[in-house]
């Protein structure tokens, strides 16, 4: 009898439930050695603004070779897409072969099309021939560490070191912890989006991210005088860790909070054996660019690929707005109790 080989076996392509999540899990191990924002213990945070994340994988003789994960966010502001994965700088599409690729990609744009999205978003850290459109405005800026605190330090510029000394000397201090700085986090954190206009994540979302990885995350807290006046929530990725939220107070910028706190959280990730720190994502040359690459972090292109899911649809390549004029200028005079309640409605439809 003939024995069917694997790369002729058809690739079958499905959403798994919940008792498979496992299998998915033990997939992207296998696949990345920075696998966090692939993990299925993100659906609980996700489910806090009532988004799904679907899990396509594609199977081949029952065996998994390839996953997207995707959310579905309905705007009449921003429109309607499908997304791997929204607020996250890299979460795409893993595959183990080019049939594997295709196949997932052809089901994203198919149940895309049935429910009047235009088109899927894949967020991918490495440039793939899958559409021939992508977007490139956004690096990510990331710092390679070195074996210890000291050697790191003794490699920043005098600039740097002088701003970290100035902020010490003023009686800044920073600790380290979890959900008990919570609070303190969330209260600085949406403080500094109102005054920038933009609209914050809610408490509850924080609250489920360190319930859903409490070995991951950290909470920084950056203090003078016991107040909090700067934040910043961690999360170790690997041989990496990310920042995807710090804030601070604008009241206090001249005693140079934000570089003690980032001082803190780099000594920590080199004393905790990372090999890297992700500053996040960032605009060429924008302001957070330059706060980023003045600690020697280096920009990582990054590749946002669209693919239509309508016939003769071609996607809007323009990088989206930083700023929203008008609305941001009316955002910054509200209260903040009440951008803490509409912020989470807006920004559950942001990707």
């Amino acid at each position: 009898m003939q024995m069917v080989s694997d790369h002729i076996m058809a690739v079958d392509v499905k959403a798994i439930g919940p008792s498979e999540t496992s299998a998915w899990d033990d997939y992207v191990a296998r696949h990345v050695s920075d696998a966090l924002f692939f993990r299925a213990d993100w659906d609980k945070p996700f489910q806090t603004y009532r988004l799904t994340v679907e899990r396509l994988a594609a199977f081949r003789g029952g065996t998994i070779v390839g996953v997207l994960p995707l959310v579905h966010q309905r705007s009449l502001l921003f429109g309607k897409h499908m997304v791997s994965l929204p607020w996250f700088d890299t979460c795409g599409l893993l595959a183990d072969d080019a049939e594997s690729r295709d196949a997932l990609m052809a089901e994203a744009v198919k149940r895309a099309a049935q429910r009047g999205v235009d088109e899927v978003q894949l967020r991918q850290r490495e440039p793939v021939e899958i559409s021939e459109y992508v977007r490139t405005d956004k690096v990510l800026m990331q710092l390679e560490l070195p074996a210890t605190g000291e050697e790191l330090w003794d490699g920043f510029s005098p600039k740097v070191r002088n701003q970290i000394r100035k902020g010490q000397k003023a009686g800044v201090t920073v600790e380290s912890g979890d959900c008990k700085l919570l609070d303190d986090f969330f209260n600085v954190y949406s403080v500094n989006m109102r005054d920038l206009g933009s609209p914050a994540h809610s408490r509850r979302f924080f609250q489920a991210v360190l319930d859903a990885f409490p070995e991951e995350a950290t909470v920084h807290i950056a203090r003078l005088e016991g107040t909090a006046i700067g934040g910043g929530f961690t999360m170790s990725n690997g041989a990496a860790w990310e920042i995807p939220w710090a804030s601070s107070l604008r009241t206090y910028n001249k005693l140079c909070v934000n570089h003690v706190m980032y001082w803190h959280m780099l000594e920590q990730a080199c004393a905790a054996g990372a090999i890297s720190f992700r500053f996040g994502r960032s605009t060429p040359d924008s302001g957070t660019y330059k706060f980023k690459k003045q600690w020697g972090a280096q920009p990582v292109n990054l590749y946002w690929y669209l693919l239509p899911a309508k016939p003769g649809l071609v996607p809007d390549m323009s990088p989206p707005k930083e700023s929203y004029g008008k609305a941001a200028e009316i955002w910054q005079k509200l209260p903040v109790w009440l951008t803490r309640i509409i912020g989470p409605q807006i920004i559950r439809k942001v990707a």
